[in-house]
């Protein structure tokens, strides 16, 4: 039976190669051949193409393994590598750098290895329970520049409704965080993890968008919740210092825990 530090070494493998084919496909993304599969949720090629490759890796490396993504399906059991191909298709699809390439294993309904590849900023995050954080391969340790700067991030979800989004955003303006919005989990969840933040909430999210992320920011020793089921896009994702935790919960229906 593979180890968690076992299927983290698979994962960073793997994430390399996706990520490499991920930005081949970003820097020729003019040519990619796009469908709209809702008003604000817009697949590629790439998309399809990167979840494959992940796949195929997986499958040959721990035969297994169970996987769910985001284009393809899958299998929900107790355990499975929920992927991500390309977290952010909009950004990447304008030509922000602000996507990612995320893979997580979620055990037993928690993630415990996350492997999260940013190509158009040379950023690659990886991390798994107990084994804490690596930053393009070498450790990392989350470190916080001019704390007195309260910045808070919010995810955007379509089956979010644009009211709850808005009053969740005016209790924190109103209690002095400043707020800022990637329109990508994996950014989202990633830049927490690193410290540019203070944290990450969003509501009616999927596993593939917050497996990875949620190990990463775990790791980095951050206040995590998730609720809801895998199975749907139905997800509450938190993940953020005590402060802004206590402040957070209410606003997205989270029940109150000690810090």
């Amino acid at each position: 039976m593979p180890t968690v530090s076992d299927r983290l070494t698979v994962a960073r493998s793997i994430i390399g190669e996706a990520a490499h084919r991920a930005m081949a496909h970003f820097i020729a993304r003019d040519s990619l051949p796009l469908e709209q599969k809702s008003a604000s949720d817009f697949v590629s090629e790439a998309d399809r193409d990167v979840e494959t490759l992940i796949r195929a890796r997986l499958q040959h490396c721990l035969p297994g393994d169970r996987m769910l993504g985001e284009e393809m399906g899958g299998d929900v059991s107790d355990s499975f590598w929920a992927i991500d191909p390309i977290d952010g298709t909009a950004n990447f699809l304008r030509g922000s750098p602000l996507w990612g390439v995320s893979l997580g294993y979620v055990e037993a309904g928690r993630p415990v290895v996350g492997v999260v590849a940013y190509p158009a900023l040379s950023l690659t995050l990886s991390a798994a329970d107990g084994l804490g954080i690596q930053k393009n391969g070498a450790a990392f340790h989350r470190h916080v520049s001019f704390p007195e700067i309260r910045l808070a991030s919010v995810g955007e979800s379509a089956q979010w409704p644009a009211e709850e989004m808005a009053q969740t955003e005016l209790a924190l303006r109103r209690d002095g965080w400043g707020i800022t919005e990637y329109r990508c989990a994996t950014i989202g969840l990633g830049f927490a993890a690193l410290g540019f933040t203070d944290g990450y909430v969003e509501r009616h999210t999927s596993i593939w968008d917050i497996a990875a992320g949620a190990v990463l920011c775990s790791e980095a020793g951050l206040v995590v919740q998730q609720s809801g089921t895998t199975e749907t896009a139905a997800m509450t994702i938190l993940a953020a210092t005590p402060p802004l935790a206590v402040l957070l919960r209410p606003l997205v229906e989270l029940p109150q825990i000690a810090d």
